[in-house]
């Protein structure tokens, strides 16, 4: 059932509707009083949908994706995020979303309570502020499962994370990188069709250094899974080096006894009064000789 709010600041300056988990039809209603795009409409409905900028007629459109917690475990842009469509013009700001917002909430409160916000152009920037802020939440979590995986692997010694689990880290890094790329096109559209304030050069500001930051832990998710597998690849070898020294120790030793368990009748050792002592001397001798030449090619 769709929840709409109509919101107005005590200048009376522009109008701002609210519409949470709205239908096509009522969509389509609202399109009917307000004249929105029908195409764009379709894009607010389609839960996927990449953030983006469109010029219209009587109102531009933005789409927006937040990040859905500052813990958030999702690894697909819906799971991960969540959509804020937004139609706005001088007079009318329409923004529509699925599910409630709290960032939402708390700006309709600083716009009714505190009459901090007095215009559509404040009001666009402070939800694009919101936005912002949840990605550099989220950066912190990220950076903080980077360096508790490069504790395990340089520190600790041991291979805490699972590679499906380093996988999924530089997954949650790449798209996050690739929304931010996206939101950076929207902010660039907006700043150049806004008039300069302070408020414009914080976005462009934060959204710089958040794309620097967010490129930064690509990089650095990309550098510990190929870590992480030079890691388990190096452990494979010196098992495989262990075996191997085993199968050298062991490959004359078992070839003398292979000889001796064979049951020929003339064999001279075999009868001799010393030869299984001279045997097991001679077997010491090998595994001697062999153990002293690993240690001075420095295998062992």
């Amino acid at each position: 059932m769709m929840q709409l709010t109509e919101l107005k600041p005590e200048n009376n300056a522009f109008t701002w509707l609210d519409i949470t988990g709205p239908s096509l039809d009522e969509l389509l209603e609202v399109s009917k009083r307000y004249n929105l795009n029908n195409h764009h409409l379709d894009d607010c409905m389609e839960p996927d949908h990449l953030p983006k900028f469109e010029e219209g007629e009587d109102f531009n459109f933005i789409i927006l994706r937040r990040v859905v917690s500052k813990d958030a475990e999702g690894n697909t842009v819906h799971a991960l995020t969540t959509k804020i469509a937004i139609f706005y013009n001088e007079k009318t700001i329409v923004t529509i979303h699925r599910l409630p917002h709290p960032d939402i909430q708390e700006v309709c409160e600083q716009l009714i309570k505190n009459g901090k916000i007095t215009t559509v152009s404040q009001l666009l920037l402070k939800i694009i502020a919101k936005v912002q802020q949840r990605y550099t939440e989220f950066s912190a979590h990220l950076n903080g499962q980077i360096e508790e995986f490069e504790t395990g692997l340089f520190i600790r010694k041991t291979a805490l994370a699972s590679i499906e689990s380093l996988y999924m880290l530089k997954r949650r890094t790449g798209l996050c990188r690739k929304l931010l790329l996206l939101t950076g096109e929207v902010v660039s559209a907006v700043r150049h069709r806004q008039k300069k304030s302070n408020e414009l050069q914080d976005i462009g500001d934060s959204q710089v250094k958040l794309q620097l930051f967010y490129d930064q832990l690509s990089e650095d998710s990309q550098n510990l899974v190929s870590t992480y597998m030079s890691y388990s690849a190096q452990k494979t070898n010196e098992v495989m080096k262990v075996l191997t020294l085993f199968s050298a120790y062991f490959l004359p030793l078992t070839f003398i006894v292979g000889i001796y368990g064979m049951n020929f009748d003339i064999m001279p050792e075999l009868r001799h009064r010393y030869g299984y002592p001279i045997i097991m001397l001679m077997m010491l001798l090998i595994f001697l000789l062999i153990f002293f030449w690993f240690k001075r090619r420095k295998w062992l």
